[in-house]
């Protein structure tokens, strides 16, 4: 049964009936409808946090919700003025959302909220938010927002779509629904205004989210990055796997340093908060734009920045190019005269290669032209899983390939690898063992999680990482070769020595 709606506008009460219509909506509401939707309502907790954010104004509000839902969080960005005075002469309340079975609720609340408030309305808009901001983008409409508090719909949109066609009208190009909705409140957000998003972490890095990337640089400044330090909670009650951050932005503005905090859960009861420069966020002479965001304990770090990267050292990561399902007739269980070796994820145990393997994963695939220009010769190869499961501890796991692991004079690879080689060559011998050792250190799983939430690595994301020059490279690899036992202590001891 829909819990009940309260006549009184009290905050608590306010508040605990929203957190009860969000828990009804979670528990009642189907997968489907929520995938269709893109629809996952903010706890209040998580909803108050961000309304924290704002700075105090006595000037009038003009408040955006896209993806409204029911009000949430319009609703708590309300009771926070309410409940700290502030002497605002007006609030108009803009809320949309699509979705017609939540209108009721959502005006019932948006109505409760505002009651309190002299001079101040609010209006639902049922139409699209994107094709809306995009009509009056276009045609240039006065109406700007001081205050926007989001979260954006998450579902992946195709290149064809309305919404990819409504995004470029406001001069962004970008592959989820969640950064289209960014880019369209940022674009109807007049200067210095602010906008607080509750947004999965993963546009921090990767090829695709470039344009958003430089889409907020060109656009914003960027004044706090909230994190949750344990994936699963801030959405629990949806089973939402997805890392989120919480990120303030200021229209227009200059860039100065950013805050920074943490906590583990929704209940902010261990917040943690620092502030650090912008540099810390985006790198010097960063091409691909990755935002690292660092903890504490990175920024008090006194192992030094001054590392090579993979072009310096004429190294290169490619993803493997076999993508089996697509060659299935030419996949082998078992290794024959007329193959090669496959190498999948399966075939690598305590970061050495182990093939072949008694598996689901085919062993080998039949020689063909195709097959043969795909194909890599003996020699020294490291390789790191593309997937990592949500339960290994680290992210980058990295493995090395010896000429003595040949069968025959080539070798080739599947699609969820990634491959280190010399122009598709191999390696020398400790180059390929010091990439070993530098990978699988914990110094690089902390650069990696900077700008990554998720767990894909991707051969841009390796790219991208810091790196020993060719000298100190070579040396780790060298003490590594002498070390019977490979583990985290070793890996960790011999990458901590560069620095002395």
């Amino acid at each position: 049964m829909k819990p009940q709606f309260f006549e009184k506008t009290e905050i608590d009460t306010i508040s605990e009936r929203l957190e009860e219509e969000r828990i009804f909506h979670a528990v009642q509401t189907s997968d489907n409808h929520k995938e269709t939707y893109g629809q996952y309502f903010t706890p209040y907790s998580i909803a108050d946090f961000m309304s924290s954010l704002f700075p105090a104004t006595d000037k009038p509000i003009r408040l955006l919700d896209p993806g409204a839902g029911i009000g949430i969080l319009a609703c708590s960005f309300m009771c926070r003025i309410l409940k700290e005075n502030w002497q605002t002469s007006s609030i108009h309340v803009s809320a949309y959302d699509i979705d017609n079975n939540v209108f009721t609720t959502l005006n019932e609340n948006l109505a409760a909220s505002i009651a309190a408030f002299k001079n101040s309305d609010y209006e639902i808009q049922t139409d699209d938010f994107l094709e809306k901001a995009a009509i009056e983008y276009v045609w240039h409409k006065d109406r700007k927002y001081t205050h926007v508090i989001m979260n954006p719909p998450y579902k992946k949109i195709i290149t064809n779509s309305k919404e990819r066609y409504y995004a470029r009208i406001l001069g962004l190009e970008t592959v989820n629904l969640y950064s289209a909705f960014m880019g369209a409140a940022i674009s109807l957000t007049e200067d210095n205004g602010y906008i607080v998003a509750i947004v999965p972490r993963s546009f921090c890095n990767g090829v695709y989210y470039k344009p958003f990337r430089e889409f907020i640089l060109k656009n914003c400044a960027i004044n706090r990055i909230h994190l949750f330090e344990s994936r699963d909670k801030a959405f629990k009650d949806e089973s939402v796997l997805q890392e989120n951050i919480i990120i303030m932005l200021q229209k227009n503005a200059v860039q100065q340093n950013i805050r920074i905090s943490y906590c583990n859960d929704d209940s902010f009861a261990d917040l943690s908060e620092f502030e650090v420069p912008f540099s810390q966020i985006l790198h010097e002479n960063d091409k691909e734009k990755f935002f690292h965001i660092p903890t504490k304990k990175q920024v008090e770090s006194k192992i030094s920045e001054k590392y090579s990267n993979l072009k310096d050292l004429n190294i290169k990561v490619s993803t493997g190019p076999i993508v089996d399902f697509r060659i299935k007739d030419l996949l082998l269980k078992d290794y024959a005269e007329n193959s090669y070796p496959l190498v999948y994820s399966v075939h690598f145990k305590n970061h050495r290669f182990s093939w072949p393997q008694k598996s689901k994963k085919p062993n080998a695939v039949l020689i063909s032209e195709e097959v043969k220009k795909q194909l890599f010769p003996k020699g020294f190869y490291v390789v790191v899983k593309r997937f990592s499961t949500k339960e290994e501890r680290k992210r980058i796991v990295a493995s090395i390939i010896t000429p003595e692991d040949f069968v025959k004079n080539g070798m080739t690879f599947e699609n969820h690898l990634n491959v280190f080689h010399a122009d598709k060559t191999s390696l020398s011998e400790n180059i390929a063992y010091g990439l070993v050792c530098w990978l699988n250190s914990t110094y690089i799983d902390e650069k990696f999680r900077l700008f990554s939430g998720h767990t894909q690595v991707n051969a841009t994301d390796l790219r991208n990482l810091p790196y020993p020059d060719f000298g100190n490279l070579s040396k780790i690899g060298e003490r590594l070769k002498s070390e019977k036992e490979w583990n985290q202590t070793v890996f960790d001891n011999l990458a901590g020595e560069l620095e002395k």
